[in-house]
């Protein structure tokens, strides 16, 4: 595993006024165009497929005007993440970061941003209207879909084109080489899936409208998912092997059967949905998390691994670290939680010792007699994770 540095992207539910277009020089901006600036230089030494680059220039201008952390911690964390772990880095994760670059990327001209406004508008008519989005005021509400809303997320990439465009617009060809076949998941199809099971490795679906099977790597994608349950979202290639452009979205098998038999018409089919249940969009929370290399949230791995240490003892990347490797001994060894499945557990475990501040603490914590246990974690959980396990059992080994 990679070396650490040692900076630590700052928590805060400030959002960020990252969508406003940037200013010509002299626009009368005033105290923020300083920022305004530092936003377009990061976006363009992520297009340039430079996390370190892009996170020095945030840690240049960390503080915004208003004294509070100016950027979206979850873009720190992940910039963080592939700035440590990117040896290890499959494709797929790099075509996620496009993605999540596209998302973010400011509109270009007036037919962009009403790309923008209208995906907005139909994530939030699907919501309930502006009166039920939860937030401190409004601009705070509607900043809130666009850094988080799955429907949001789907129309602006796929059905108004936001990741076409990106690619063949604003993406260099360096980001491009490392990101496999992200150019294919331009036009991949909405679809909906039943899970049939999974393996600490693997996860099996079945597509609701053909019958065919899909297997793909275990990184967390049905964590939150049981077998007979149904899900939406888009299947897409990588070099090894398929797997979902981002967690999907878990649904009544009734609502994922319409998905599967009119991808086109899935909007339509949500909305006709909430329509018939107007209370879906709480119960379904059309949300989603941030991530590159897992999709288990960070609250549902914290849960799994860390209820046993007491609060009062958790302090610093170490610690963490080292709760981590113990959990992880502790499964292998005593065997699973009651009432927990291997597919649950060791996705958790994953996506555990690939989060930026335990990749940081295990370059303290970890020691020469923790290689055997790597060494299993190699063999027991699926990449990345994997691969991560099996290089820091690596540079223990020749380390000591």
């Amino acid at each position: 595993m990679p070396k650490s540095r040692r900076r630590k992207p700052k928590r805060s539910t400030q959002q960020s006024p990252r969508r406003m277009t940037p200013p010509p020089r002299g626009s009368g901006w005033g105290d923020f165009e300083p920022w305004a600036r530092a936003m377009v230089a990061v976006n363009d030494a992520e297009a340039k497929g430079e996390p370190r680059e892009a996170l020095d220039i945030m840690e240049a201008f960390a503080a915004g005007p208003d004294g509070s952390y100016f950027w979206r911690p979850s873009r720190a964390a992940y910039l963080m993440q592939l700035a440590l772990l990117r040896p290890v880095t499959p494709a797929w994760a790099i075509s996620r970061w496009v993605c999540h670059q596209a998302l973010q990327s400011l509109p270009a001209d007036a037919h962009d941003r009403s790309r923008s406004d209208r995906a907005l508008d139909l994530a939030i008519e699907l919501r309930g209207g502006r009166e039920r989005l939860p937030g401190r005021d409004e601009a705070d509400a509607v900043a809130r879909v666009m850094d988080g809303d799955w429907v949001y997320r789907q129309l602006l990439l796929y059905e108004y084109g936001g990741l076409g465009r990106f690619v063949e617009k604003v993406a260099s060809s360096s980001l491009l080489a490392s990101a496999g076949d992200v150019r294919r998941w331009v036009d991949a199809r909405m679809g909906g899936y039943e899970l049939l099971g999974s393996t600490p490795t693997t996860t099996t679906w079945t597509d609701l409208s053909t019958g065919q099977e899909h297997v793909t790597a275990n990184i967390g994608s049905s964590v939150l998912v049981v077998p007979g349950e149904s899900v939406i979202g888009r299947l897409v290639p990588s070099p090894t092997g398929e797997l979902f452009e981002m967690r999907p979205m878990v649904v009544p098998t009734a609502l994922a059967r319409g998905v599967a038999d009119d991808p086109t018409g899935w909007l339509d089919v949500l909305a006709v949905h909430r329509r018939d249940d107007p209370d879906w969009a709480s119960d379904y929370y059309p949300g989603y998390d941030v991530t590159l290399l897992s999709d288990v949230p960070t609250f549902v791995w914290e849960l799994m691994l860390l209820r046993e240490v007491p609060p009062t003892d958790r302090d610093g990347d170490a610690w963490l670290a080292r709760a981590v490797l113990d959990a992880a001994s502790r499964h292998l060894t005593d065997g699973l939680p009651p009432g927990r499945d291997e597919a649950e557990v060791w996705p958790c475990v994953g996506a555990a010792i690939l989060e930026p501040p335990v990749i940081r603490g295990l370059a303290s914590a970890a020691r020469a007699d923790d290689i055997p246990l790597l060494d299993r974690l190699s063999e027991t959980l699926a990449d990345p994770a994997a691969l991560a396990c099996r290089s820091l059992a690596l540079e223990l080994s020749n380390a000591a």
